[in-house]
């Protein structure tokens, strides 16, 4: 009877006191009649409680429990077979008493329709025992039900408090964000008025000395009129007049050479004083603050674990686990120092480590099939990863090698015969070849970076069309390629270039990257 009564209470919505119906859950895991609860919550646009434990909501969801309406129903039809009048247990053919229950054709039936031909071939129990065995699979049901439920509320609450984890952590990083950028305002508008002073200050400084020599150089023109006037009167006066005193004049004349000032040739080199300099060193650090940023933005989803290698038909493809219901990634695929080199691809006098992570060349070949995906006689070997959307972030060791090319090319360029690396080839990269360095533009681009890097860091923005390339030594940029109409599918581009003796033996060696400043 207990069992009994504990089912009944089961299976009892908590708001009407009756029998479910059209049982739903809320997000917490109670269940209750979809027309009580929609009743409970009406006028509600938001914050919906659960009126048994309380807890609210942001949204108005309800889960339908189809197998609680189910036992429900059987409920129901228990109890109104074991309430009915003694009268009502009749079969309605025979009109005996209903003690047998036929369980192939699931219904109760008498003694005179257990000898019929149509249950005769047929198992039945007794009814009590028949309503025995389902009571206690309707129990066992309830039990499992109870427990999914249970397990249901804890996963609620557990993913409550990630929703309020991730909220918080939303918040600090706005805030972080809000403040860096706040703070680089204040830098910047701090910085604009000093440099504007400073300059204006050189500028009226400049202006002061030029003035002062103008002023010279009108009182110089004025004397030199006088002794003009004064020499061509004296030269109109008869011949002994002239002579007296012209050997006074003539000393007069003589001490009245101009001279260019001074300071002349510094007034022609307008603003470029000490002062100046030190203005334009700050106007460098200026210009180096976006990509400082977009270095901190890079090695930021560098260090994103957001993606997973698998292998399908032999080729690794790159794939975000964190997929939303719609079908569209909440974050953007970043490759974190997962490019590995693809041996079927390299040249046979390319030399590969075992982990697939280094290369280099050696004179001699090695005993290896010439196949259609064998780079030869180029000596370049691609990464095995496929990139087709998403950002992507790697970096390579170049050392003190003399020559190497580090970039993307189309997974269908050709691999045979001779190869102009460009744009218009399926090729963005960028070489070293006896101290300069070359991006491999549509004619090859001249850079000059501050610093010869020794490890390269590369940069894919696949839908932005763009790759970058920088020193990481000291987070230069060495060069970028924009708006690029990207293949449907790039792969990474390496080579160490020839051996050239001892001079350029070194490996180009792909290293792991942390996203740590």
């Amino acid at each position: 009877m207990a069992a009994n009564k504990q089912l009944r209470e089961e299976a009892t919505c908590s708001i009407c006191l009756e029998y479910f119906t059209d049982p739903v859950a809320a997000e917490c895991g109670h269940a209750f009649c979809l027309s009580c609860i929609t009743r409970c919550w009406e006028g509600l646009e938001t914050d919906f409680p659960c009126p048994q434990c309380r807890e609210t909501s942001k949204n108005k969801i309800l889960r339908p429990i189809r197998q609680l309406g189910n036992i429900v129903e059987l409920l129901k039809q228990l109890q109104t077979l074991s309430a009915a009048p003694q009268g009502e247990n009749l079969c309605r053919e025979h009109e005996e008493k209903l003690k047998l229950f036929c369980e192939e054709d699931q219904v109760p039936i008498c003694v005179i329709c257990r000898e019929s031909r149509e249950h005769k071939a047929h198992s039945v129990l007794p009814i009590p025992e028949a309503a025995l065995g389902y009571k206690k699979s309707l129990h066992d049901h309830v039990e499992r039900l109870k427990k999914e439920l249970k397990d249901l509320q804890t996963w609620t609450a557990e993913g409550s408090r990630t929703a309020e984890e991730l909220e918080e952590i939303f918040k600090n990083q706005t805030k972080k964000i809000l403040n860096t950028f706040e703070l680089l305002k204040q830098f910047l508008e701090k910085e604009e008025k000093q440099l504007l002073s400073e300059l204006e200050e050189e500028h009226e400084e400049k202006m002061t000395k030029i003035r002062e020599k103008l002023s010279k150089l009108e009182k110089l023109q004025s004397t030199h009129q006088d002794m003009i006037t004064e020499v061509e009167g004296k030269c109109q006066q008869q011949d002994v007049e002239l002579l007296k005193d012209v050997q006074i004049i003539l000393g007069r004349c003589d001490q009245m050479k101009a001279e260019k000032p001074q300071e002349e040739a510094a007034v022609e080199q307008t603003l470029q004083s000490r002062k100046h300099a030190s203005l334009e060193d700050k106007l460098l650090e200026l210009k180096a603050i976006p990509v400082e940023l977009e270095w901190r933005y890079m090695k930021t989803y560098a260090n994103a674990n957001n993606y997973h290698k698998i292998q399908r038909n032999g080729i690794i493809e790159l794939q975000n686990p964190d997929i939303s219901p719609k079908g569209y990634n909440r974050d953007p695929i970043i490759l974190k120092a997962a490019v590995t080199l693809d041996p079927d691809t390299a040249h046979r006098r390319l030399i590969l480590s075992e982990d697939g992570r280094s290369v280099r060349h050696r004179d001699r070949a090695q005993d290896l099939p010439d196949t259609p995906q064998r780079f030869n006689p180029v000596i370049n070997v691609l990464g095995r990863e496929r990139l087709s959307s998403g950002r992507h972030y790697w970096e390579v060791e170049v050392g003190d090698k003399t020559g190497w090319d580090l970039g993307v090319c189309d997974e269908a360029v050709s691999r045979k015969g001779g190869i102009t690396a460009s744009p218009e080839n399926g090729y963005w990269a960028v070489l070293l070849r006896d101290g300069e360095y070359k991006a491999l533009t549509s004619r090859p681009t001249l850079l000059t970076p501050r610093a010869p890097p020794r490890a390269v860091g590369l940069f894919l923005d696949y839908e932005a069309g763009r790759l970058s390339l920088y020193n990481v030594d000291d987070r230069s940029l060495l060069f970028t390629f924009c708006g690029a109409s990207f293949p449907p599918t790039l792969r990474p581009f390496f080579s160490p270039h020839l051996r050239e003796g001892w001079r350029n033996a070194g490996a180009l060696r792909i290293l792991p990257v942390t996203g740590q400043e």
